[in-house]
């Protein structure tokens, strides 16, 4: 998979793409917006791919390599994923290396995303699950022409704020 937009490539993972990876996510500014998991590894980097490829092949979405246009050096993940691993929702999610952040990479990232997944009519409705205290991650959402719906509990951790995109709006909005 590839998708382009004026300043990013969303791509599947390389295996060069390992220790950025690992990095991003074993970043301390990242992980206090995230829910508790194990440090990231190569070995886990290598079982995150293979996993990312079935899910792909089966469902048509998975989480994908994020990489500036320009230099072609990764700076995130962004990507679909049935909420908890089970569904039957299905959440957009997007975790950058902290020297990206306020570039506006999260938001061009997640409505390319929307646009493949609504546009393409792969999915109907989306899901944004955010942390209160994640004020950027609101925002990226927002801007990215979610809307907000409400709270709710995942991943065991309860007052998510909950956004949402359909695909019954969202080529309308979109276009304007």
């Amino acid at each position: 998979m590839r998708l382009e937009t004026s300043r990013l490539v969303i791509r599947s993972f390389e295996p060069d793409d390992g220790e950025a990876w690992v990095a991003i996510l074993n970043d301390p500014l990242v992980r206090r917006f995230l829910p508790p998991f194990p440090d990231r590894t190569i070995d886990s980097f290598n079982d995150a791919i293979e996993q990312r490829r079935k899910r792909e092949a089966e469902l048509g979405y998975t989480m994908w390599a994020v990489a500036l246009k320009s230099t072609g050096a990764l700076v995130g993940q962004c990507g679909l994923n049935p909420v908890e691993g089970k569904g039957p929702e299905v959440e957009v999610a997007y975790h950058f290396a902290p020297a990206s952040w306020n570039n506006g990479y999260a938001t061009e990232a997640v409505g390319a995303i929307l646009d493949y997944a609504l546009g393409s009519k792969i999915l109907d409705r989306v899901i944004a699950i955010v942390m209160p205290e994640n004020i950027g991650s609101q925002r990226v959402a927002e801007k990215a022409g979610m809307r907000f719906e409400g709270v709710g509990t995942y991943y065991g951790i309860s007052d998510f704020k909950k956004y949402v995109a359909e695909s019954e709006w969202w080529s309308s909005r979109r276009a304007s």
